[in-house]
């Protein structure tokens, strides 16, 4: 699997993903005229499974045009303490390649979606229009696309613009970028030089609030976002992130895309000062060290806002505002060749990722959010989380066990603990008490074991079999349930069941 190659590799940056073929290409002598062009390799612990060998190289031409269809067809049962109900996955679409020689490449691909999801999804697509990854969803009807044109003048540069998704991090979760939410707009240039890779990502994002789904109404805010991985020994690796998110519309002034932040150049936040903005300001870091190559200890840092006094004195100040991760990944666990085991911890400020709200025009766009869902982590904030798992794969076979913990603090009355962070932080009743996991402390568990079968690893189609329990556990409810699934399906995006 790709990313056990490219997270044990020495001078590797597997924290910015998706990789490109010309990336593969260069660690694992991969031919990147003809290969995928965008390997999603955070699907669940299962890193999805391409293909085991060199691939085919019998395509020499100039232009080739490569298309797959992607199937999703499943059925299954949800069984509760007082219901039973039925779950299917209907799923359709293509997905095309093209490579004009060895510079220039594209990708698109659609999916049409009318599936019946979980009691707890299906009440995420209900209130908030969109989830599992897909665009604006109504009566269990969905649609999903992306597509890029990818240019690679040499060894050094990628450029890269188009629609779609971007994750980073070494673990399950990010508390920086991750692909949770729907796709987007963007350009991306990324430069790999000596034991640099360095990201310069330009992005348009939407609030779909009040749109009834039509595109017009949709908000319009953009963000530059900025990623540098250092491989400061073979065993180290450091990384530094910012984000500046800003508005598209300001009262009467279309503001469009600021050209000061067009700068790709690391450190936003002087130039926002220098503007006198009032922007949202994200800025973090990353921690990775490989012990024996093949097991890995890796952390991140997100800072959104914070006093030192205030953290010192351990009063709840609402405004201290960061994120913490903390994990451990292992492969060919106790000499096991292609077992791999993970435990990951992360911890969410209340307010974290949140904005304020105009009292003039109550907006809310410059949260780090899109199409309703958190750019980050989809509890959004106030958390705790523990998540654990194991994965064993022998051939096209993949075995997987998985379990998360999480204590969330959902909001109790009409003022805002932190949780939801499309809720402006200035709703909150107090500047003082607030403690992670606060108002109504919820504890919510996820437990699934996953059997997959590849039947085809360059179309990434699979079989699968899913067993899966989800508990919530509050002083008002007390609730169980579980799901069994089964089906075929193109492993082409992620969808996370265990928010």
């Amino acid at each position: 699997m790709f990313k056990k190659q490219i997270d044990t590799a020495p001078n590797s940056h597997p924290s910015i993903q998706p990789y490109s073929a010309n990336e593969l290409n260069q660690n694992f002598n991969y031919d990147s005229t003809i290969y995928n062009l965008n390997v999603n390799t955070n699907s669940g612990f299962v890193k999805v499974l391409m293909n085991s060998d060199k691939p085919n190289t019998s395509i020499e031409k100039e232009l080739a045009i490569l298309a797959s269809p992607i199937i999703n067809l499943g059925a299954g049962i949800e069984k509760s303490q007082t219901t039973s109900r039925s779950l299917n996955e209907l799923a359709f679409g293509l997905n095309f390649k093209t490579y004009i020689g060895k510079k220039w490449s594209g990708q698109f691909a659609f999916i049409a979606d009318k599936s019946n999801y979980p009691s707890h999804i299906d009440l995420l697509l209900k209130t908030q229009n969109t989830g599992q990854g897909y665009g604006y969803t109504k009566d269990n009807q969905a649609m999903y696309y992306q597509g890029n044109l990818t240019f690679t003048p040499n060894d050094i540069f990628t450029i890269q613009a188009g629609v779609g998704k971007h994750f980073i991090g070494d673990g399950y979760r990010s508390l920086l970028l991750s692909d949770y939410a729907n796709s987007y707009p963007y350009l991306k240039v990324t430069a790999n030089i000596w034991k640099i890779k360095y990201m310069a990502l330009y992005t348009n994002f939407q609030d779909i609030n009040y749109s009834s789904g039509n595109y017009s109404d949709y908000r319009q805010k953009f963000a530059t976002i900025h990623y540098l991985s250092y491989n400061a020994t073979k065993w180290l690796n450091i990384g530094f992130f910012e984000s500046i998110i800003f508005q598209a519309q300001e009262d009467n002034y279309y503001r469009g895309y600021d050209l000061n932040y067009l700068n790709p150049v690391l450190f936003l936040r002087p130039a926002e000062y220098h503007q006198g903005s009032a922007d949202n300001a994200l800025l973090g870091g990353s921690l990775k060290v490989r012990i024996k190559k093949k097991n890995i200890l890796y952390s991140q840092l997100l800072l959104d806002e914070f006093l030192l006094k205030e953290l010192r004195d351990n009063n709840g100040w609402w405004a201290n505002k960061y994120a913490i991760q903390l994990g451990f990944k292992s492969y060919d666990f106790l000499g096991i060749n292609n077992l791999k085991v993970q435990a990951e911890y992360n911890v969410v400020r209340p307010f974290t990722y949140s904005y304020y709200q105009d009292a003039s025009t109550l907006n809310t766009l410059q949260n780090y959010g899109h199409f309703n869902s958190p750019l980050a982590h989809p509890l959004g904030a106030n958390f705790n989380e523990v998540v654990g798992g194991i994965t064993y794969n022998n051939k096209r076979w993949i075995f997987e066990a998985m379990t998360s913990l999480a204590s969330v603090g959902l909001d109790s009355n009409n003022f805002s603990v932190g949780q939801n962070i499309y809720q402006p932080y200035n709703n909150r009743e107090q500047d003082y008490g607030y403690n992670t996991g606060g108002g109504i402390n919820t504890k919510i568990m996820n437990n699934s074991l996953k059997v997959s079968f590849v039947l085809n690893p360059e179309m990434q189609t699979i079989i699968q079999l899913g067993v899966n329990n989800r508990t919530v556990k509050n002083d008002y409810s007390n609730s169980s349930t579980n799901w069994i699934s089964f089906g075929i399906k193109t492993a082409l995006i992620n969808q996370y069941f265990d928010n």
